[in-house]
């Protein structure tokens, strides 16, 4: 299944009267990372950048001006998008931005089925802490070095590794793919398996329990 990680940088926070400023993706295949990703800056046309949305992403009118509006890109991507489902971090604003221009150009909206929000995993996994995506790196030891201001791209990069956690981190279930191809290959044990007993000495079964206590987030605990 193919999976975009999506984050949006924008003039404001109203769909109606701001606009998308930097949209990033990467593309995942059954979960997995590929090569291929989509980054671009938009001009917001008449909308003013506030001081104290450049002091977040570090973005302004006068380095915009070069680029054309995202609803006059929209169609580029939306080829890109295709029919993939959409991973975010508050995934309802960056759709409502996205919808907002979709709506403004006569194009279908995209539908809450086909968005996966991290926040809300996140809120649902750890109930009561803080879930921002600053919150969320420290949470998982992901580097935050990179970060100085919000971007788009660098973001996204940050929501893969998030995402991967939230989602068993690297322990995750067992499947083989075959490199550039979309087929999964799915291990299926039979339905009925006969135990096998093995007898294992005191000195084995001591280092066995070792090797477990060094594994971090250990499926065997």
């Amino acid at each position: 299944m193919r999976k975009l990680i999506l984050d949006t940088e924008t003039s404001g926070l109203d769909p109606e009267n701001d606009r998308i400023i930097e949209l990033a993706c990467l593309e995942l295949i059954d979960d997995l990372p590929t090569e291929k990703r989509f980054h671009k800056y938009y001009n917001p046309g008449d909308i003013l950048i506030s001081n104290e949305a450049e002091k977040i992403h570090g973005l302004n009118n006068n380095f915009l001006r070069k680029f054309p509006t995202f609803d006059e890109s929209i169609d580029e991507f939306i080829e890109f998008l295709d029919d993939s489902k959409i991973i975010a971090h508050n995934a309802q604003f960056d759709i409502s931005m996205i919808n907002a221009s979709f709506k403004r150009k006569g194009r279908e909206k995209i539908s809450d089925e086909k968005s996966i929000c991290t926040l809300e995993m996140a809120k649902k996994k750890f109930p009561g802490s803080k879930n921002n995506l600053n919150a969320l790196c420290r949470r998982f030891n992901i580097s935050l070095v990179d970060r100085e201001k919000h971007g788009a791209l660098t973001d996204c990069y940050l929501l893969l590794r998030v995402y991967t956690e939230l989602t068993g981190g690297k322990q995750g279930s067992l499947t083989l793919t075959e490199r550039g191809a979309k087929k999964q290959v799915d291990f299926k044990l039979p339905k009925k398996i006969e135990p096998i007993f093995v007898e294992v000495s005191e000195e084995e079964e001591k280092s066995h329990n070792l090797m477990l206590k060094k594994i971090t987030k250990s499926l065997w605990f």
